[in-house]
């Protein structure tokens, strides 16, 4: 290795371990929110994300759906997380399919340069649930105008009726149907949209028939023809003629007015198949689909009745009417090609157990995870809690995070007032669970005094994703190890408690682990830090204590992978203290422990013979002992006050 006389640089690792604290607020918040892929934790840093990949399509609510006069506790715990200094999550969709109406929403178009009229395209909501019914797309040749020029290629847009209108959500462009080109529709659909998939599929004996757009114009029956602002209702099938559906003004129900459709159709083209016509309400919304056997065997035709008595036009005719539009064969002659996504379910409102616990089971891959959260449910007295129950066993064996529980609504439900209260509720006791008490007023983002005033202005909604958010800005303010309460923890998003609660209230709840949130100077804030086991573990009765514990833990968990089967001797050992006690003085150092000096904070030992037998090391294993004294709240500040009598100068 040394040829020549001169000096050698060599680089030699210190054999130290670089250790970082982990992150300790993370959230998973799991529950049967209506879109988006089900048990897959989906990693989102704002609200904005939230909405965009689990929220109502084009709202501005924050991913608040309007339930009506429901609250919807889930998007509200997400907004409240976020704007109480949260700055990381998971959401886990659960969903469970009951009675098969767990589904996607899906349509079908034929294939434009297809002239046998034997293919076409199926297209699916990327995910399950009603949210894909609202869906609508479009496929039009680049320009329309030209001549035909198949190298121009095609438009896709995939958007939402909205006000009247078709609002575009996303629009691919230079997509062409030759499956050997960069451009091939279903690989750039694939790579690209976050609403629909696309795939091929053969039409064979299967007539095409597209339904689409609503209409804000009502059906107008001009001469027993029915018309939409002047525009005759037609109904294309494959590349026939485009055929006018003609009933007459009296029709009496919605299964004759589509089995009429379909006769109409027949009449025009005699070798059409079969198809579904159905009428979907949805709110004032009233939509006429024609479902085509590209999706399976379309069957008879179907449609569910409203309600005895309704005839066919005032369905049609309330607010929006169902204008029927089909592509002619060649869509280089200018045509558009529209079709609705129709068939999508939500499943079971409450999913069942065995879909959190697989849920559970994921999230032990994701140990950067801290803090969970069941914004649907709530602990309830004497009722079935195994939901909650398997995520705080979930978080004992993970040992690095908590589970925030949310107690009932004090108004309607089991409101806490004395100890007896408490019992009765029967909290788990857990040391990595917490409780926040009441619940708290928000503002309805749907409610509007103009436009909206039958909705509720206000809801209650349970605490839990306002502490989460809590935690998370206290620990990037002034450290895990900081109590999450206080004056600083000011509530943001919220009106106040729907409880008022005073100290001799608190002095009933604090001994029990119930953390309050209160108005003590104004602004609603937290003043409790406690966990559940305040009673049966009272090392780990504050929050910070637990938490605190939680990250050193893991943060030693993830560093000390780089060690696993190196050699088991003193210089491992020795490396070993001197990269913990490293990790420890820092933590020292910004304030973590009690003590004036080091050695009154933590200690750190490894070796033969302090944590270590010879056994221990025959088998294989290194202990490392990690002690430290937790900063604990001050959390009864005791002022004495005396009085100087019988002085003189």
């Amino acid at each position: 290795m040394y040829k020549h006389p001169g000096v050698y640089i060599e680089h030699v690792p210190s054999g130290l371990l670089a250790i970082e604290a982990a992150s300790t607020s993370v959230a998973a918040f799991i529950g049967p929110v209506k879109r988006g892929p089900i048990g897959d934790p989906v990693f989102i840093s704002n609200a904005d994300q939230f909405t965009q990949q689990f929220g109502v399509l084009n709202d501005g609510a924050g991913g608040i759906r309007d339930e009506g006069n429901s609250v919807d506790r889930f998007g509200h715990a997400l907004n409240a997380f976020f704007a109480n200094g949260g700055t990381k999550a998971y959401v886990v969709r659960v969903a469970e399919n009951s009675g098969g109406n767990l589904s996607k929403a899906s349509t079908a178009i034929p294939n434009p340069d297809d002239s046998t009229l034997t293919l076409g395209f199926t297209i699916t909501a990327v995910n399950e649930g009603t949210w894909g019914n609202a869906l609508q797309v479009r496929l039009t040749p680049t320009d329309p105008g030209s001549p035909p020029d198949l190298t121009l290629g095609y438009t896709l847009e995939v958007g939402i009726e909205q006000d009247g209108d078709f609002a575009v959500l996303e629009s691919f462009s230079g997509l062409s149907t030759d499956s050997n080109s960069p451009q091939f529709i279903e690989k750039v659909i694939e790579d690209s949209s976050t609403l629909i998939d696309i795939s091929g599929d053969t039409v064979a004996n299967i007539g095409n028939v597209n339904a689409n757009g609503l209409r804000s114009d009502p059906i107008q029956f001009v001469n027993g023809v029915a018309q939409v602002g002047g525009k005759i209702i037609d109904v294309v099938i494959g590349g026939g003629s485009p055929v006018p559906v003609n009933f007459e003004k009296d029709t009496a129900d919605l299964t004759a007015l589509a089995v009429h459709i379909q006769a109409t159709v027949r009449n025009g083209n005699p070798s059409s198949p079969d198809f579904t016509a159905r009428i979907e309400i949805d709110g004032s919304n009233r939509r006429l689909n024609l479902i085509s056997g590209l999706l399976g065997n379309a069957g008879a035709v179907t449609t569910p009745d409203p309600g005895a008595g309704t005839s066919a036009r005032d369905v049609l005719g309330l607010t929006a009417a169902a204008v029927l539009e089909s592509p002619p064969a060649n869509l280089n002659s200018g045509g558009v090609m529209e079709a609705w996504l129709t068939g999508g379910g939500d499943g079971q409102a409450a999913p069942d157990i065995s879909h959190y616990n697989t849920v559970y089971t994921t999230l032990r891959d994701f140990r950067d995870v801290s803090i969970i959260l069941l914004p649907t449910l709530n602990w309830l007295e004497g009722g079935d809690n195994s939901i909650i129950q398997n995520a705080i066993t979930h978080s004992e064996f993970m040992k690095n995070r908590m589970v925030i529980v949310d107690p009932p609504d004090p108004v309607g439900g089991a409101r806490l007032i004395s100890p007896k209260d408490v019992k009765d509720l029967g909290a788990p006791t857990s040391p990595y669970t917490a409780l926040y008490y009441p619940w708290l007023e928000v503002s309805n983002p749907h409610y509007d005094p103009d436009t909206a005033a039958n909705k509720p202005k206000t809801f209650r909604i349970p605490p839990s994703g306002f502490a989460a958010g809590m935690w998370a800005r206290i620990d990037g303010r002034r450290g895990v190890w900081k109590a999450p309460a206080g004056l600083e923890a000011t509530v943001r998003g919220s009106i106040g408690p729907n409880i008022l609660i005073g100290n001799d209230l608190q002095d009933n709840l604090n001994d029990l682990g119930i953390n309050c949130l209160r108005a003590i100077i104004g602004p609603t804030v937290i003043w409790g830090a406690r966990t559940l086991a305040t009673k049966t573990k009272p090392e780990f009765r504050y929050v910070p204590v637990r938490r605190t514990q939680n990250m050193i833990g893991e943060s030693l968990y993830s560093a000390l992978q780089t060690v696993v089967f190196e050699p088991n001797d003193h210089r491992l050992w020795s490396s070993l203290r001197a990269s913990v006690s490293n990790f420890m003085d820092g933590l020292f150092r910004a304030g973590a422990f009690q003590g004036e000096k080091a050695s009154d904070a933590y200690y750190v030992q490894c070796g033969l013979g302090a944590t270590m037998t010879q056994a221990d090391i025959d088998a294989g294993i290194v202990r490392v002992v990690v002690g430290f004294a937790p900063l604990k709240p001050a959390e009864f500040v005791v002022v004495q006050i005396k009085q100087i009598v019988g002085r003189t100068a």
